[in-house]
């Protein structure tokens, strides 16, 4: 019996045994080796220009892209704008047509200081007097070209040999084309170039080029091989419902097309393929001399072919039994797949792609090397990025996943080992962060119960932080309700002894951090004193490069990345897409593009993604080989409070002391992903109240009067009106601390818009250059009206308002002294002898100034109107001359009506009348309730409605003859004439012209 036990249990040890063994080896084959080695072949190196340090520059230049062709932009285009905005520089696509319009028009500007061919052709294409300029202008400037090379097949062939071609008769590089039979061999990058920065110099993959098939990214539609790649269901929807309707597709003629794009061949991609192959080529010097005027970024090694001379010319290497280039093989052949034009043809240097964007997965490396290398001495670029990636990695969702989805003791025994190595060979210190729900505990099959003790056997190799109790959504939650959740959750933590990491927490889903939930931010507070949080949704999940961070109500909100695995997706071979798309993202993917563009990567996996075929552990392995292996990046690791440091290093405008730190609100109603985690019924067309036309100002040109005037329609809805500061006015854009609070806030100011159309007059938007980006962002449809004023009048106004309410500073000086108070230390002159002390002098020159600014910087419209065109539409924008308002307001509100687009049309000649005793028109007809406080019965007339007496002051503005009233905004009003004369402004259908536009005061200039 003794023996038979004996022989029981040395049986399960000897499974224990090799089940661990085979884990530990499932473990060591995650230990991924990239395609890429060290190569010691040693380029040729060309003499150097001097630098011409004597140009201008631009902090903010424009790169522009002019792309291969005059249709939509493509997706090459698309991957070059991404890695240009990456690097945060503007890009300006511009087809083939427009840029040939506009050379001479950009030239003037001095904007750009780079100019990126989709096509390298086009640069050759334009008349010669357009090509000519452009290139005096590049020389006079230090303007740099990038270009890639397409549609290599139409040129022209050289006699004797139609694999090379003459890329112009004016340039000195020939396109060697390779047929599919022919392939290259080998992608190497030099050793020697000056272009490479991140990039590893010296560094190989010697697979044939046609076997180096480049990643499919998220985002790419247009290729049949990507299409079936895509990660969201969309291929396999198609495809479902191709079978569904096969029967009867004959009754759905329009459909056919979209049925069509679910099937895709195997002759298609086959197709493709074959002209992806046709598409590689090199570049060679025309002549063996003209090998000094470039210098080799990346090459390839190429057919024999016959041996002949112009078969062995190369840009990358002289002769080997010349110069003794270590590693070079008499026999072998290496050209240029890449080069550095130096710029001795013409003085213009440029970097030339023999190869379309997509065409490899090297482009955003290489794109991202020379855009530093071109612009590294020029102060142009925001920041430079460095060499340093920081890495944090979250498993979210903690005991949450469904049973047969969950950790085991030996998922929990690889994390820890790969935790563990990864601190040894690259990032000491690293460390899981999991976050967890502990309602979950212990609900999955007896393997993964296990699995979950095991968690907590291992708890402090990890930190901890909290989700929601149950894993609610925290916009599905009361504000109590949220806050019992977290208590339960800091409980369970308390019970298990967990070690939690200070101030850090997601919410499930992201739920309530963007678009914004106030109570949750209130209960992280009360209950966990969180003040560091992510999200991947903010300002939108996609492009990755947009993703950015926010302060709010003292938590720092990081942007958060994705690494391609998500709550779905647990097996490789049901992974979307297949191990290729997966191995795509990390071999100069998606992936790798977020680890080369971001300093701080902060990334979000889920708790099944280390079960099963643990597939964060799968593409985080290859990633970090790949970096390795192709870059000089440092992959490192730092505590959260430190990452926040160093993300807000790199984006100070981020940091609670900015003004910008705030989230820029957007409408959680049109972006399916913040619909999914706003307020249920927020998004139905009774709830959404929105306005649609806004009032903005500026201040003291009569907008209250509009607003009551409006009032008065049947179709036009304001906003509830308070009975107290700021009143009739919502401020929400302009004032922080109204619009930190929420979509939902600004939502609940309007009523049901089921009797017309919503509107709100807050006249501090005008001038608030945070206002226009902010109301862009949530309402970017929505129609403007701005009231003109002659400024000198609206400036006096503003002093006359001040008085009247006894400002002191306003009471001390005259309107001329605050005029000329411009500066600090003119006011400081002014104030210097008025004031009884040098410390009265000081602070009354602070008030004199502010006043000033008050006065005169709301009048510079030209200025503000700029920031106005940036976000919207001049045809969406409705000028209001305010003497028209004041001396014919009827005419006026036909207009307003007109541009509103209102259903019923109602004459306001038969509604407001004169009131000699006011001054002004008042309604009759009365009383208008939307209206509510703004239109009271006058005393004298009980048939008259007019504005209360604090409205329409009569001031004297008579101004003293030692004030010239152009002087401050003479400038300004022609700039205004000059922009209402360039846009196309809205205008009332009786307008026969943009000068019926201009105010009475502003035609005389």
């Amino acid at each position: 019996m003794l023996k038979k036990f004996f022989l029981f249990f040395v049986s399960i040890g000897i499974i224990y045994l090799v089940v661990h063994r085979l884990s530990s080896e499932n473990v060591e084959s995650q230990t991924f080796f990239a395609n890429v080695r060290s190569h010691n072949l040693r380029t040729f190196v060309p003499s150097r220009l001097p630098k011409n340090i004597n140009y201008s520059k631009h902090t903010h230049p424009l790169i522009l892209f002019v792309a291969a062709s005059d249709n939509q932009i493509s997706e090459d285009a698309r991957l070059v704008i991404s890695v240009v905005q990456s690097l945060r520089l503007a890009a300006h696509p511009l087809n083939l047509v427009p840029f040939f319009s506009q050379v001479h028009r950009l030239i003037r500007a001095k904007l750009f200081q780079m100019v990126i061919f989709g096509n390298f052709l086009i640069y050759f294409s334009p008349p010669a007097v357009v090509k000519l300029a452009l290139d005096d202008y590049c020389n006079a400037n230090r303007v740099v070209f990038i270009a890639f090379f397409q549609n290599a097949h139409t040129l022209r062939g050289t006699p004797g040999n139609d694999d090379f071609a003459v890329v112009d008769p004016s340039y000195p590089l020939l396109l060697r084309r390779f047929a599919p039979s022919s392939s290259p061999k080998g992608f190497f990058l030099s050793r020697e170039s000056d272009v490479l920065y991140v990039a590893r110099g010296g560094q190989a993959d010697e697979r044939d080029l046609m076997d180096q098939l480049p990643p499919c990214r998220d985002w790419q539609r247009n290729y049949s091989r990507c299409f079936p790649l895509r990660r969201d269901g969309y291929p396999q929807l198609l495809s479902d419902v191709t079978a569904s309707v096969r029967h009867f597709v004959h009754l759905l003629p329009d459909f056919i097309s979209v049925l069509n794009r679910s099937c895709v061949s195997e002759e298609s991609i086959r197709e493709e393929y074959q002209k992806w192959r046709r598409s590689w080529a090199a570049l060679v010097p025309r002549n063996s001399g003209d090998a000094d005027a470039f210098q080799t970024v990346a090459f390839t090694q190429v057919p024999l072919g016959q041996g002949t001379q112009l078969e062995r010319r190369s840009c990358a290497f002289t002769e080997c039994s010349i110069n003794g280039t270590v590693g070079c093989d008499s026999e072998a052949i290496y050209q240029s797949l890449v080069l550095k034009d130096m710029g001795k043809f013409d003085g213009i240097e440029r970097l030339l792609f023999a190869y379309r964007p997509l065409q490899h997965w090297s482009t955003s490396l290489l794109l991202n090397d020379a855009i530093h290398h071109f612009f590294e001495d020029s102060a142009v670029l925001e920041y430079d990025l460095g060499l340093l990636r920081y890495v944090h990695i979250d498993i979210d969702d903690v005991f949450v996943a469904s049973r047969g989805d969950r950790m085991t003791p030996a998922d929990v025994e690889n994390l820890v080992e790969t935790q563990n190595r990864w601190r040894r060979h690259f990032m000491p210190g690293f460390t899981f962060h999991m976050g967890f729900s502990g309602m979950f505990f212990l609900l999955g099959n007896p393997q993964e119960q296990l699995g979950d003790e095991a968690l907590i056997q291992y708890r402090h190799q990890f930190k901890w932080f909290c989700h929601t109790y149950s894993h609610l959504q925290p916009h599905l939650l009361s504000p109590s309700e949220l806050l019992q959740q977290f208590k339960l959750n800091k409980q369970f933590a308390e019970e298990k002894d967990l070690p939690i990491v200070d101030g850090y927490a997601v919410a499930p889903h992201h739920s309530g951090v963007y678009p914004v939930i106030p109570h949750l931010y209130t209960a992280w507070k009360e209950v966990w004193n969180i003040n560091v949080t992510t999200t991947e949704g903010y300002p939108k999940l996609f492009p990755p490069h947009s993703r950015r961070g926010f302060h709010y109500q003292g938590v720092q909100v990081l942007p958060r990345q994705v690494c391609g695995v998500y709550t779905s997706t647990m097996l490789l071979n049901s992974y979307p897409g297949g191990v290729e798309r997966l191995d795509g993202m990390a071999f100069g993917g998606d992936l790798f593009d977020t680890l080369l563009f971001r300093p701080v990567n902060l990334y979000m996996t889920h708790y099944g993604n280390y079960a099963q075929d643990r597939l964060a552990l799968y593409v985080f392995e290859r990633v970090f080989a790949f970096l390795r292996g192709w870059t000089r990046l440092k992959v490192q690791w730092a505590p959260i409070w430190r990452l926040m440091e160093y993300h807000l290093a790199f984006n100070p405008t981020e940091r609670a002391s900015a003004p910008t730190s705030m989230p820029v609100h957007s409408d959680p109603c049109v972006n399916p992903r913040h619909e999914a985690i706003w307020f249920p019924a927020a998004c139905i067309s009774s709830e959404r109240r929105l306005p649609a036309a806004i009032i903005v100002g500026p201040q003291k040109t009569g907008t209250t009067a509009l607003l009551a005037f409006m009032a008065m329609h049947p179709n036009l809805q304001p906003n509830r009106f308070l009975s107290h500061s700021p009143y009739e006015e919502v401020q929400f854009f302009s004032n922080s601390t109204i619009y930190s609070k929420g979509v939902a806030f600004y939502n609940d100011q309007f009523y049901s818009p089921v009797t017309g159309i919503n509107f709100e007059k807050s006249a501090t938007y005008f001038d608030s250059s945070l206002a226009v980006v902010r109301m862009a962002a949530l309402l970017p449809k929505a129609k403007i009206i701005v009231l003109l004023r002659d400024p000198m009048l609206r400036a006096h106004s503003w002093y006359q308002h001040q008085r009247a309410h006894k400002v002191p500073v306003a009471l001390n000086f005259t309107f001329t002294e605050v005029l000329n108070a411009s500066s600090l230390d003119e006011a400081m002159a002014i104030a210097t002898a008025a004031a009884s002390s040098s410390f009265n002098a000081k602070h009354l020159a602070a008030q004199l100034y502010q006043l000033h600014l008050k006065c005169v910087e709301p009048s510079v419209y030209a200025t503000h109107f700029r920031h106005w065109l940036h976000h919207y539409r001049a045809n969406r924008i409705l000028l209001v001359d305010v003497e028209r308002l004041e001396s014919d307001p009827a005419e006026v509100l036909r207009d307003v009506q007109e541009f509103l687009n209102v259903s019923t049309f109602i004459d306001y000649s038969k509604l407001l009348v004169w009131s000699e005793r006011k001054g002004y028109y008042c309604a009759r007809g009365g009383p208008y309730p939307k209206a509510r406080q703004l239109l009271k019965r006058n005393g004298l007339s009980r048939d008259q409605w007019c504005l209360s007496e604090s409205k329409g002051r009569s001031y004297n503005h008579s101004l003293p003859s030692a004030t010239n009233r152009s002087t401050p905004f003479a400038e300004s009003n022609r700039q205004l004439a000059s922009l209402i004369l360039q846009y196309p402004f809205w205008r009332p259908s009786r307008s026969h012209s943009a000068t019926d536009l201009l105010p009475r005061w502003l035609r005389d200039l």
